[in-house]
């Protein structure tokens, strides 16, 4: 039996074909999982709501079809803070990234910015050219013992929807000045089964996805361009999520810190995109670790 279980599922309707495609991929999740579905609009004080009203009713329509319990909900106020604090009381929060030509290539919208950094709980976000699949995951792990608990919620994940894990982890290249006496990084297998921190980090986490019975590969690999390493695996492997983390909670706006791999990786991918959150409770334990093995 799970340690985490998706039993309620929030998603956010705006009425474009990106949120179509996240409710179809919403109806994919809550079908496999057993969850119930809440699609959720926030109008603007004032603004007409028909459209969006016609959009729930869509996405109601979406999930029905799939024969998932679904209720619909449209409040007035500013999106980000309503969505937010509904998504508290849910387990999973998707919604659609439509993304638009800037400079330096395509950004997602600001407010998709706003809502992966602002909702507590773990977000998926769906492109509008994902299709509505779940047969193999890609986590990126950076190899921290913080990251355990979203690593639990993903295990949930792929084991309700008989999805495959990889579990991808990058190691930073040696410069070259120091390649003549600096060990080089051993193969995947190898390190894993030595006794560094990140070794004894690495085997928890993949033990995580055994525990519940979900197929795992841990795949190691050494690269300086993080980003493009993930897009490589990601090809390669046929992913149809990428899984990337957050830092904790920083100040009174209980928002989080999206790193810049994690923004290029949403601004990027053909893929959903789903974030977990990091727990920080046995950060301080860990840098206590990490000082005695020093």
């Amino acid at each position: 039996m799970s340690e985490i279980a998706i039993g309620k599922i929030l998603l956010l309707v705006d009425g474009s074909a990106a949120g179509e495609a996240a409710a179809r991929f919403a109806a994919l999740v809550a079908g496999r999982a057993g969850a119930s579905v809440t699609a959720f609009s926030v109008a603007r004080a004032g603004d007409v709501k028909s459209e969006l009203q016609a959009a729930l009713a869509a996405a109601a329509a979406i999930l029905g079809k799939a024969s998932v319990a679904a209720e619909t909900a449209i409040v007035e106020g500013h999106l980000v803070a309503e969505a937010a604090t509904k998504a508290r009381g849910y387990d999973l929060t998707i919604f659609g990234t439509s993304r638009k030509r800037r400079a330096g290539g395509h950004r997602p919208s600001f407010s998709v910015w706003q809502l992966a950094k602002s909702i507590e709980t773990p977000v998926l976000l769906v492109p509008e050219e994902a299709r509505p699949r779940i047969a193999r995951l890609l986590v990126c792990t950076g190899g921290e013992r913080y990251i355990e608990k979203g690593a639990r919620f993903v295990a949930a994940l792929a084991r309700s929807a008989g999805a495959e894990v990889v579990l991808l982890h990058i190691l930073p290249v040696a410069p070259e000045m120091y390649r003549a006496w600096a060990p080089r990084p051993q193969p995947g297998t190898t390190l894993v089964e030595g006794e560094s921190r990140l070794a004894r980090q690495l085997r928890a986490q993949r033990g995580i996805f055994e525990k519940e019975s979900v197929p795992v590969t841990l795949r190691i690999e050494e690269s300086d361009d993080i980003e493009r390493s993930i897009f490589s695996v990601c090809r390669k492997v046929e992913a149809d999520v990428i899984v990337v983390g957050s830092s904790p909670s920083r100040g009174p706006l209980r928002t989080s810190v999206l790193g810049n791999v994690t923004r290029d990786v949403v601004s990027r991918a053909s893929v959903p995109v789903m974030i977990i959150r990091s727990s920080p409770k046995g950060l301080l334990r860990d840098l206590w670790t990490i000082l005695k093995e020093g």
